[in-house]
């Protein structure tokens, strides 16, 4: 019986330790999304302003814009492989959980058979 309860503990542990993961990777995940966010609304502001602009200040914006689309680039990839974690912890959590609720039907089933 000894050896079932510490099965049944290193089972609810490990679905501990897999919400904890699911936790972490759910707010990195929203972290990036309010930064794209904030990356994509300066995108949309940086169209060419009306009026003259002399060449050095129009370099500068090009720099600028190019920048701002390598990082919506980059915080894109990055959302989508946080994402992709996301689903990988979330399928493992489950599987924590179904084997922490398969380890304690075996100790009830033993108890039973024993009593």
């Amino acid at each position: 019986m000894n050896s079932l309860d510490r099965l049944v503990r290193v089972r609810e542990v490990r679905a501990r330790l897999a919400l904890a993961a699911l936790g972490r990777v759910e707010s990195r995940r929203q972290a990036e999304s309010d930064l794209d966010g904030r990356v994509q609304a300066l995108l949309a502001g940086s169209g060419s302003s009306v009026g003259r602009v002399d060449a050095n200040a129009a370099n500068a914006r090009a720099a600028a814009d190019a920048m701002l689309g390598r990082l919506a680039d980059d915080v894109a990839r990055r959302l989508a492989v946080t994402s992709a974690e996301q689903r990988r912890l979330a399928e493992t959590l489950a599987r924590a959980r179904a084997a922490v609720d398969a380890a304690v039907n075996r100790r009830a089933e033993r108890e039973a058979s024993h009593d």
